[in-house]
C-alpha cells in the first residue's frame, strides 16, 4: 500500500480505469446484425416496440415499416444505446489474413471491408481457378501460372485484341502496374455484343477507356467509358455503359479486331473532357 497516496490519486485512479478502454469478446456476431436483412447493423439503428432491431439500409433505404420478427411497427424509433457502442467497438478488420492490420470501429467495418481495404480478396478470372487473393497478389498469381491466358498492354496506349462471336472474355494486364486486373466482357445478346471494360480490384478504380470496332464494309462504332470496379469476374454487361456490336460486323470466321486503350490512373481522354465542356 502506498501511505502517500492520497482520495484525490486513488480517485483519479478509479476514473482512469472507468473511463479507459475495455476488452469484450463477443461469443456470436448474429448479437449485431440487423434482424431483417441479417447483415450487420448501420448508423442509425431503429428498434420495434418489442425491441428488434434494424439497420438504416432497410428502413431508410428500402423504406421497410415492419419488423420481420414480430410484425409490429419499425423505423420511427432510433436505438441509441446500440448506435453508441457501435460508435466505439473497434474491431479487426476480417481481411486480416490477407495483409490487412487495420482496426475500425465497428460502424465502419463493412464500409472498410467493401470499399477502402487494399487487402480485400479478389478471385482468379481464370475458369476453374480458386486462387483468391489481394489484387495485387493476383496479378503476381496471373503472371506466373496463366501468364499465356492473359493479354498484356500499356497504359495511354491503344493495343488490338480479337474478339469472338460466341462471347468469351479476355483477361487484360497493364505490363506496370501491379495492383489491377482488368476483364473484356464480350457479352451475346439478341441485337449483337456487348463489348465493356471491367477491373478486378481489392479497391474501386474509375479508369477511362476506349473501345474502337471497324469492319471491312467501313463500319466504325465507338464507346468512351469508365471502368466498373468488382472483386470477381461477372459475366453481367457494365453498367456504366457497353459498345453493342452487331453480328455483320464480324468476318466469316465469327471474329473482330477491336482497339481498345485503357487510360492510366488521373488520366482523361482530351475528347471525354472536351465532351464535358460543351454540356
Amino acid at each position: 500500500i502506498d501511505e502517500n497516496s492520497t482520495d484525490e490519486d486513488d480517485n483519479a485512479q478509479s476514473a482512469d480505469v472507468e473511463n479507459g478502454p475495455l476488452a469484450l469478446i463477443l461469443d456470436n456476431r448474429k448479437v449485431l446484425h440487423c434482424s431483417m436483412c441479417d447483415g450487420h447493423l448501420t448508423v442509425p439503428i431503429f428498434q420495434c416496440e418489442n425491441g428488434h432491431l434494424a439497420c438504416s439500409f432497410c428502413c431508410i433505404t428500402l423504406k421497410r415499416k415492419e419488423c420481420y420478427s414480430c410484425q409490429s411497427t419499425i423505423g420511427s424509433s432510433r436505438c441509441l444505446a446500440i448506435e453508441r457502442i457501435l460508435e466505439v467497438v473497434r474491431v479487426k478488420c476480417q481481411n486480416s489474413i490477407y495483409g490487412c492490420k487495420e482496426t475500425v470501429t465497428y460502424s465502419k467495418m463493412h464500409d472498410h471491408q467493401i470499399y477502402d481495404c487494399y487487402y480485400a480478396p479478389c478471385s482468379c478470372p481464370i475458369s476453374d481457378c480458386k486462387f483468391v487473393g489481394t489484387s495485387r497478389h493476383l496479378y503476381q498469381h496471373l503472371s506466373g501460372e496463366h501468364n499465356n491466358s492473359v493479354v498484356k498492354f500499356q497504359y495511354n496506349n491503344f493495343f488490338k485484341i480479337t474478339v469472338n462471336i460466341d462471347g468469351k472474355f479476355s483477361v487484360l494486364q497493364e505490363e506496370k502496374n501491379d495492383d489491377v486486373l482488368f476483364i473484356l466482357n464480350n457479352n451475346t445478346g439478341s441485337l449483337g455484343n456487348l463489348v465493356s471494360v471491367c477491373c478486378i480490384a481489392s479497391v474501386r478504380k474509375d479508369l477511362y477507356y476506349d473501345i474502337v470496332a471497324r469492319c471491312v464494309t467501313g463500319t466504325t462504332l465507338k464507346i468512351q467509358s469508365s471502368t466498373w470496379s468488382s472483386k470477381v469476374r461477372s459475366d453481367i454487361p457494365s453498367p456504366f455503359g457497353f459498345l453493342l456490336v452487331p453480328p455483320y460486323m464480324f468476318n466469316c470466321n465469327g471474329q473482330l479486331e477491336l482497339e481498345i486503350c485503357i487510360w492510366g490512373p488521373g488520366e482523361t481522354p482530351a475528347d471525354w473532357l472536351s465532351a464535358k465542356q460543351l454540356k
